[in-house]
């Protein structure tokens, strides 16, 4: 059984725009105590001014994908590489690669991950789901998108498995798209988590004031239950984006983009959180695509000394106290202080940066140096 070369060619040129042609192999695309039977297509490299993604067209048969390097980027390297890596292993396990339309669920989810990362690449091209994916109906329907990605987990979580644990917690039928070894794309029914008679599916025109944050109330706990039960199965730490939601069929591949930047920006602000929602992350996406140079201009102005951000404590105390919208007796007991310690803390920043903490104005101002403190650090 061989590749359908002649297609994926097709395929990504028609991704990325670019010209791809297929070369076959030569001793430099492997390393050093590789050979023809162990290489697997999940690497690449450049080589000149062409950039060369390896592949196993046949067994014992190389070749390679080449195409000007400057026309990826880093992001869209790795997407081709994901891309024949799945197809590397859907040929491994002997399923069909070319044109059948009957596919297993794995390999059709595979497929749809395989495409989705693409499209997610290069938003131009705005290409139709492929017909033989038959999802159709599936995208169709209103669905809450929930970004899966680990870090460190043990080897071999079965597709099968973690689709099982997922339907069984939704309570019904979900959508489990690989992207990549270990990142999946889960999505489910609105009806699942709110109930097909839930007010909430009333038309947003007209719903309550408080609809949103009911909603988002749920969501939460929804997603709470379903970290706790993944990281009750499996070893190594799992985080979770998760948006509102939406019609997949409309804007799947843009949805997609800001789940990943919702998981970008969790690691950045809060690092200390595994379940990032894309609704409480918009003050820290603004002040992320600040340039930073503008970052670094504002933190010298209004604070002269980095100290502030140096304690722990400190910021551990600030965290809590704007998480709690300022409130003093709230802020103590959770961090089980005495309220004289808190306001001692407080005073104590005043008079080290001439903010105070407890009025509005000097409270923004901190809360921007701690995000934007945050973010220029971690780059």
């Amino acid at each position: 059984m061989t590749l359908d070369t002649k297609c994926i060619q097709q395929q990504l040129q028609n991704i990325i725009q670019a010209p791809f042609t297929i070369v076959p192999w030569c001793p430099e695309m492997m390393a050093d105590g590789q050979t023809a039977d162990t290489v697997m297509p999940d690497r690449s490299f450049i080589r000149d001014t062409k950039l060369y993604f390896p592949f196993r067209a046949a067994v014992g048969e190389l070749a390679a994908f080449v195409v000007e390097a400057r026309h990826l980027n880093d992001r869209e390297r790795k997407l081709v590489e994901a891309l024949l890596g799945n197809m590397e292993q859907i040929w491994q396990s002997g399923a069909p690669m070319s044109t059948n339309p009957i596919y297993s669920e794995e390999e059709r989810m595979n497929r749809f991950g395989q495409w989705l990362m693409l499209q997610a690449a290069n938003l131009h091209n705005e290409e139709e789901v492929p017909d033989e994916l038959q999802l159709g109906d599936s995208l169709s329907a209103c669905m809450v998108p929930i970004l899966l990605n680990g870090e460190g987990t043990q080897e071999g979580i079965a597709f099968p498995q973690l689709h099982r644990l997922l339907a069984s917690y939704c309570g019904g039928e979900v959508l489990l798209v690989p992207l990549d070894k270990q990142s999946w794309l889960v999505m489910a029914k609105k009806e699942l988590l709110l109930g097909a008679d839930d007010e909430r599916d009333k038309d947003t025109e007209t719903k309550e004031p408080d609809f949103t944050e009911s909603l988002e109330e749920i969501l939460t706990a929804f997603s709470l239950g379903l970290y706790e039960l993944i990281a009750n199965e499996w070893v190594g730490v799992f985080h979770l984006a998760v948006s509102q939601p939406f019609i997949p069929s409309r804007n799947l591949p843009e949805k997609l983009n800001m789940l990943w930047e919702t998981l970008h920006l969790g690691g950045i602000f809060h690092v200390t959180e595994h379940i990032h929602f894309s609704w409480e992350l918009h003050l820290e996406r603004l002040l992320n695509r600040i340039p930073k140079e503008q970052r670094t201009l504002f933190l010298e102005q209004f604070l002269k000394s980095s100290a502030l951000l140096e304690d722990p404590e400190t910021v551990a105390t600030l965290d809590i106290f704007f998480q709690l919208d300022c409130n003093v007796s709230e802020t103590a007991k959770r961090l089980y202080v005495h309220r004289n310690t808190l306001i001692y803390r407080l005073d104590k920043i005043k008079q080290e940066t001439g903010l105070d903490a407890r009025t509005f104005n000097d409270a923004v101002l901190i809360k921007l140096y701690l995000l934007l403190y945050k973010v220029t650090k971690r780059k």
